[in-house]
């Protein structure tokens, strides 16, 4: 009998114990997860201010219309070179994205973006080959890269700093 107690309450220390550090980690997972959401808020937050961090596609250029006609520096050139101008969003970047098509494959392309629809929230690019149009939606977009760099960016964030872009010139 003596043994047997003993076993029973070897089992429920170690399942008290087992519970205990369980709901532990659960804390632990719950508080970082809930810190690198905020850091994402307030990252999100930056770019739809206006802050144009350097994950997403840029280009050198002045702010005014002017500037339009000549093509700017993209940031390894002018960041080397050390030229003036203006950190502007690049909204004709070419990138690689990986996205799921319509019937729900994987795909992936290279493309020159040719316009980004604020409202219908899709990119629209040609690829490489002569005739190759892709128009991906935003939400099908699972990874995107800078194609020349191999950079990865944030597709949302580019999208809000575009949005931000046009709407100080006047365009939305």
């Amino acid at each position: 009998m003596d043994f047997e107690l003993d076993t029973l309450t070897m089992g429920t220390a170690s399942l008290t114990g087992s519970l205990l550090l369980l709901a532990i980690a659960w804390l632990g997972w719950h508080r970082i997860a809930a810190r690198r959401a905020a850091q994402r808020r307030i990252e999100a937050a930056r770019v739809r201010s206006g802050h144009v961090p350097l994950e997403i596609p840029t280009v050198r250029g002045g702010l005014g219309d002017g500037q339009r006609d000549a093509a700017p520096d993209t940031l390894p050139e002018w960041f080397i070179q050390g030229k003036g101008g203006h950190t502007i969003v690049d909204e004709h970047p070419r990138i690689r994205l990986r996205y799921r098509d319509p019937q729900g494959r994987k795909a992936e392309c290279v493309i020159q973006v040719e316009q980004l629809d604020l409202r219908k929230r899709f990119v629209v690019g040609h690829g490489d080959l002569p005739g190759e149009t892709h128009a991906v939606p935003l939400h099908a977009i699972q990874s995107a890269r800078i194609a020349d760099t191999g950079q990865r960016f944030n597709v949302d964030f580019w999208f809000d700093a575009v949005k931000v872009a046009r709407r100080r010139r006047g365009e939305v």
